[in-house]
């Protein structure tokens, strides 16, 4: 399967890399340039189904938003858009779950059903879905404004946003207007409207550390986390009665470093791309592992889709507008959703309502304190300002249960997750162990404490981003580069969150 971090998508973005600046001083070329790569990269990593089917809906997307922006009834377009947005999504994301029916009704018939084995899920569609509708929702918003700006994109630069290959197999969720908290690596708002229709001629963007990244990326993805989870995680998932409680305990911590070191190396290497290319996209990750409490993990976990779920679920069903039990209400049923979005089985919705329920407690809890001492500032998140100690505990309580949700998330149903968590419980005693989990233990937790100095060097880097070497930083960066080579396991790992 083509790759991200394969060898022939190295070498092709080489050439494009050349062919595409040679033609600078044109962004228009570009912009065409970039919409053929992006459709040959999803035809190859898909085929001909994920192509036409984001084709199609590209179109009818374009059309909403010239009804949209030209019609009587903005507001009915929109709501028009996102309900077939929508539905359109949840068939083909759920159509494992209409397969059996649709089959047994096409043998009624005496029609031939073995074409259903074929369809799958269309490369991306949840993000350029996402995407699609917080263009349309952005659009209708200029339709209200006295002082209205050119807003609506024409055909092959709405092509290109969905389909542009640096967000449209696993985000981030580019929006064509800033948003709170979805910031660029020096911490300024992203807008890819402006990017993608800029008659000013493009630059490469902080080329070193668009190398750094892309080093990251593949430490991240291709050594780290291909080793945990083949090493670690994949053996005790697939058979958790035969391990110690130990060894499954390893494998939970173990899964969650795995998931986030592929995911953010994914990102890293999306960003760097497109740092290399001229744009800048949102950092999705931002030291999620420190976290001080749940609220505070989904302002560091994939930020672009948490601020999608603010602006697009939370805020809609009526955020904190409507008193303090709808708040709880609303924040449960947009964690539930975001659950379900990741897939149709119910350990997918329990790990949304387990989120969900832990923001809920959250809130109850810095409500009640202010409550307990009405006579003293008592501001949210009490634990982790009292001290370094009680920060310390409110980071591995938050840790501990981010761990232990993504059981649900990691097993291929409720019924696994559950059999894995009685396992952790009951294999202290009967089962011997079979590897060394004090090992990889002691090494998450040295990794961990060494975490808040690399994200400290990370944030050095982006503040530092235009001024740094371009030179002295090679030879480092080659012999680490090396140094994964010789390290990473064989073969090339896929993305987990391509899926989703």
């Amino acid at each position: 399967m083509f790759s991200f971090i394969s060898i022939e998508f190295g070498l092709l973005f080489i050439v494009f890399f050349c062919i595409y600046w040679l033609c600078s001083n044109s962004p228009r070329i570009q912009n065409l340039l970039l919409l053929l790569a992006s459709y040959s990269i999803i035809f190859l990593m898909a085929g001909t189904l994920a192509l036409n089917t984001l084709l199609i809906y590209t179109v009818f997307i374009y059309i909403i938003s010239i009804g949209i922006d030209q019609g009587r009834h903005p507001r009915r377009w929109l709501y028009t858009g996102i309900a077939l947005a929508i539905i359109n999504l949840i068939l083909w994301k759920y159509f494992d779950f209409f397969r059996p029916h649709v089959s047994q009704s096409l043998q009624f018939l005496h029609i031939n059903s073995s074409w259903l084995t074929a369809i799958i899920l269309p490369l991306g569609i949840s993000y350029y879905t996402f995407q699609s509708i917080s263009y349309l929702v952005s659009l209708e918003k200029t339709t209200h404004t006295s002082t209205r700006t050119p807003a609506r994109l024409g055909l092959s630069t709405l092509a290109l946003h969905l389909s542009f290959f640096t967000t449209v197999t696993a985000g981030p969720i580019a929006r064509t207007h800033a948003a709170s908290h979805l910031t660029d690596f020096a911490g300024q708002p992203v807008s890819m409207r402006e990017q993608l229709s800029t008659i000013q001629p493009r630059h490469i963007q902080a080329p070193t550390l668009a190398f750094i990244l892309i080093l990251m990326a593949l430490i991240k993805n291709w050594w780290l986390s291909g080793w945990i989870g083949e090493q670690w995680v994949d053996p005790v998932f697939t058979n958790p009665t035969q391990y110690h409680s130990l060894e499954i305990l390893a494998a939970i911590y173990g899964y969650t470093v795995q998931l986030f070191l592929d995911f953010s190396g994914y990102s890293d290497l999306m960003v760097a791309l497109g740092l290399l290319l001229g744009f800048r996209l949102p950092i999705n990750f931002r030291a999620p592992l420190l976290a001080h409490n749940i609220r505070e993990f989904w302002n560091r976990w994939h930020i672009s889709l948490s601020t999608w779920i603010r602006d697009y679920i939370y805020i809609p069903l009526g955020g904190s507008r409507k008193g303090f039990g709808r708040t709880q209400i609303n924040l449960i049923i947009a964690m539930a959703l975001s659950g379900l979005w990741h897939g149709s089985g119910w350990h997918f919705l329990i790990w949304g309502l387990l989120h969900g329920t832990g923001m809920a407690c959250l809130n109850m809890g810095d409500a009640a304190m202010r409550y307990c001492c009405p006579n003293k500032p008592v501001t949210r998140d009490y634990l982790s300002q009292t001290g370094w100690f009680g920060r310390f505990i409110a980071i591995v309580c938050t840790i501990n249960f981010v761990a232990f949700c993504f059981v649900f998330f990691r097993a291929a149903t409720f019924n696994d997750a559950i059999s894995l968590l009685q396992a952790l419980w009951h294999n202290t005693i009967n089962i011997s162990l079979s590897t060394n989990p004090f090992y990889f233990l002691l090494l998450l937790a040295i990794a961990w404490a060494c975490y808040p100095y690399l994200s400290k060097g990370m944030n050095h880097l982006y503040r530092h981003a235009p001024t740094l070497p371009r030179y002295r930083l090679m030879v480092p960066l080659i012999m680490l580069f090396l140094l994964t080579l010789i390290c990473a396991p064989s073969g090339i790992p896929g993305f987990i969150y391509a899926k989703f």
